[in-house]
C-alpha cells in the first residue's frame, strides 16, 4: 500500500510540474458536460484582442475578428461552452449589448454597448476602442461579428480564452467612426436602415437608354461609394447579374450587388436599361 501511495504521489507531482491534464470538462448552463458542439471552436486572445473561429473538424480558420477584452486581463481565461443567447441584453452600467452569447457567468460575447436597446444608440467612442483591452470583462465585437457568432455558433460551442495560441488578424480593417455625436450606428450593423451601406448610382453622362449595336459594359456606367472604401477599390467588389443585348431592341434589367470589404454590408441595386435604334 505504501508503495502504491508513493507511485500515486509521484504521478500527481509530474502532472502538476508538466501541466498534463485529464480530459477537460467544460461548463455549460450550470452543468458539467463532456461533449461540446463540434462545429466550431472559438479562440480568444486577451493580449491580441482578436477572436478566431476554427472549424472543429478540419482545424481551418473560418472567421477572424477584432474584439475588446477586459481591461487588465480581467476577462476570465479558460475553457468553456456557450450557454445562452439574447438578441439584446442589459450590461453593467445600465447599457445594452446586441447579439449576445453567454460564455460563462456574467461573461458574454456581445456588440459594442448601446445606450438603449436601439440600433441608433451606439456608444461610438467605445467602438473606436476595438482591438484594445477596454471592456469590464465581456468580449465586445463589431455588430456584424457578434451577429455571426449569434447566428452560426450553436449552444455548447467550445470557447478557449488565453494567450497560448497566437491568432490570425482579420482581413476587415479596424474602423474609426465620428464621435461628434454621443450616439449613432455601428458601421457593420446589417440592419437595412444603416446609413453606412454603400451607394450605387448611374454616372452623370450615362443613360438608361442604350443605342443599338453600341458597346455596353455594365460597370462602366455606374459609380459606387462608401465612407470607408475608395470608389475605385469598391467597384472591384461589384457583382453583375444580367445582360443587355445591344443587337436587339427591348428592355433589360441589370442587378448590381456590392459588398463593402470594410463593413461587410451588402447592397443590391437593379437598373433597367432600354436598347433603342
Amino acid at each position: 500500500m505504501k508503495l502504491r501511495r508513493k507511485v500515486c504521489f509521484m504521478v500527481l507531482l509530474l502532472l502538476a510540474l508538466f501541466g498534463v491534464r485529464k480530459p477537460i470538462e467544460l461548463q455549460a448552463a450550470g452543468k458539467t458536460v463532456k461533449k461540446p458542439a463540434k462545429t466550431y471552436t472559438i479562440y480568444v486572445n486577451r493580449k491580441q484582442n482578436i477572436v478566431n473561429v476554427v472549424d472543429g473538424k478540419s482545424g481551418k480558420l473560418v472567421r477572424a475578428m477584432y474584439c475588446s477584452t477586459g481591461r487588465g486581463f480581467i476577462t476570465i481565461p479558460g475553457y468553456f461552452l456557450t450557454q445562452e443567447k439574447y438578441l439584446w441584453h442589459e450590461l453593467n452600467g445600465g447599457v445594452y449589448g446586441q447579439y449576445c452569447t453567454r460564455i460563462c457567468g456574467s461573461y458574454l460575447f456581445h456588440s459594442v454597448p448601446y445606450y438603449r436597446p436601439d440600433v441608433t444608440q451606439l456608444e461610438t467612442h467605445l467602438y473606436n476602442q476595438l482591438g484594445t483591452q477596454a471592456s469590464m470583462g465581456c468580449i465586445r465585437l463589431a455588430t456584424v461579428d457578434a451577429k455571426w457568432i449569434y447566428d452560426n455558433c450553436k449552444l455548447k460551442t467550445q470557447v478557449i480564452i488565453g494567450e497560448k495560441k497566437q491568432l490570425k488578424k482579420p482581413k476587415r480593417p479596424l474602423l474609426k467612426i465620428s464621435t461628434e455625436k454621443s450616439a449613432g450606428w455601428d458601421p457593420t450593423d446589417p440592419n437595412p436602415n444603416n446609413p453606412y451601406y454603400p451607394v450605387l448610382k448611374l454616372k452623370k453622362n450615362s443613360m438608361i437608354k442604350v443605342k443599338m449595336n453600341s458597346k455596353f459594359k455594365p460597370k462602366s456606367v455606374i459609380t459606387v461609394s462608401s465612407p470607408f472604401t475608395k470608389s475605385a477599390k469598391l467597384l472591384k467588389y461589384v457583382k453583375v447579374s444580367g445582360k443587355v443585348n445591344t443587337k436587339k431592341s427591348g428592355k433589360y434589367k441589370i442587378k448590381y450587388t456590392v459588398t463593402d470589404p470594410a463593413t461587410e454590408l451588402t447592397k443590391t441595386f437593379v437598373i433597367k436599361f432600354k436598347v433603342v435604334k
